[in-house]
């Protein structure tokens, strides 16, 4: 292994070695998915819901019975820019399949493609923008026709699901459920993380996706399997991490797999071979993380009002703490004035993503902010 390699893995999926349980969640994935059934899964933000699934269209489903794609849609305004994303995603996925390449450009006749070869490796690519998608509707029913017409089955995911509601069509929802409803051959997995969005949109039996989904909820990866998890790949690399050391960070960030991801990286990087990381390091470690995004938080904190900064304080020093901002006891607590107020503000953070709600609380959407807001 190269000893540069930092084995725990930010922000991508890097193989089943540096991915850690989700063993009975990748195959209950995998048992909806093989018995065709569309999937909703939800859970907080940044708890590795885009890691099942890769892993699961990686390694769980057989590469040869399926065509998998995934797109994340979470700053898509509208069905344009979502279907640039999934005309993006599939034409990447089959490019190097030249027959392949040949029946979706034949199908797909309202996209002007252009294939041009890379000058270093010599790959094939296919180059088209937004600004080629002019009938939006038109290209997804091309794109799903084109999926129909495969010769095995095709699972979507589309991360960030509950986007939709902000898209600038007031009937995107009527749009996707009557295409989607009609397909034989096409499966989709839809995952977010505002779980009060999602219901809305699978549990209301007056909206048009009204139980046309089965859902999983993503919990935090068991604390033991953690433990071990980290142990071994300090180990494999001549290196120790101490029992005290996870279960910090576990605790810190309440089991959210994206931070203590983040916090085990940064603690690999100060780790020496054949040396120990332990309790002792932890704010050390925190510290580091945090000052990487200083300036971030610093212009993020300066554009709210000051309604807002005394809310976003409060809450922070509460963490990890349920809190209901609004509730007379919290607003007691932090001399907060007036619920009305408060009422306000979090509207205000809510409008911003600084605040999102997951079971009915209120909670700081990045918690690296809370351990900013802390020590400010």
């Amino acid at each position: 292994m190269d000893r540069y390699f930092n084995p725990f893995v930010i922000g991508k999926y890097a193989g089943k070695e540096y991915f850690c349980d989700r063993v009975e969640e990748t195959k209950l994935l995998k048992h909806h998915l093989e018995n065709g059934r569309n999937v909703t899964i939800m859970s907080e933000r940044r708890m590795g819901k885009t890691g099942l699934i890769e892993h699961t269209f990686t390694n769980a489903l057989k590469e040869d019975d399926y065509y998998t794609f995934i797109i994340d849609i979470y700053t898509a305004k509208n069905l344009r820019e979502m279907v640039c994303l999934l005309a993006n995603e599939i034409f990447k996925k089959i490019v190097r399949k030249q027959s392949l390449l040949a029946k979706l450009t034949q199908i797909v006749q309202s996209l002007k493609t252009t294939i041009k070869y890379n000058g270093i490796t010599g790959e094939p690519e296919v180059e088209f923008g937004l600004g080629e998608i002019v009938t939006p509707e038109l290209t997804l029913d091309e794109l799903f026709a084109y999926m129909e017409q495969a010769d095995k089955p095709c699972i979507v995911a589309i991360d960030e699901f509950q986007k939709i509601t902000d898209f600038d069509e007031d009937n995107i929802e009527a749009i996707l459920r009557t295409k989607i409803q009609h397909l034989r051959n096409t499966q989709f997995v839809f995952a977010g993380s505002e779980r009060h969005l999602l219901e809305g949109i699978f549990n209301d039996s007056s909206r048009p996706f009204y139980n046309s989904v089965v859902f999983m909820q993503l919990l935090p990866i068991d604390r033991k399997e953690y433990l071990e998890f980290c142990k071994r790949l300090f180990a494999e690399n001549n290196k120790e991490v101490q029992e005290d050391f996870v279960n910090g960070v576990y605790d810190y960030f309440n089991g959210v797999t994206w931070y203590m991801q983040l916090s085990m990286n940064e603690a690999f990087s100060l780790t020496l071979p054949k040396s120990s990381i332990g309790i002792q390091q932890l704010q050390t470690v925190l510290t580091h993380m945090v000052d990487t995004k200083r300036f971030t938080f610093e212009d993020k904190y300066a554009s709210l009002t000051e309604k807002q900064k005394a809310v976003i304080k409060a809450m922070a020093n509460e963490y990890p703490s349920e809190v209901s901002p609004t509730s007379k006891d919290f607003i007691l607590r932090h001399n907060l004035k007036t619920a009305s107020s408060v009422q306000t503000a979090m509207k205000g953070l809510m409008d911003k993503g600084i605040v999102n709600e997951w079971r009915g609380n209120k909670r700081i959407t990045d918690l690296l902010f809370v351990l900013w807001l802390k020590k400010f």
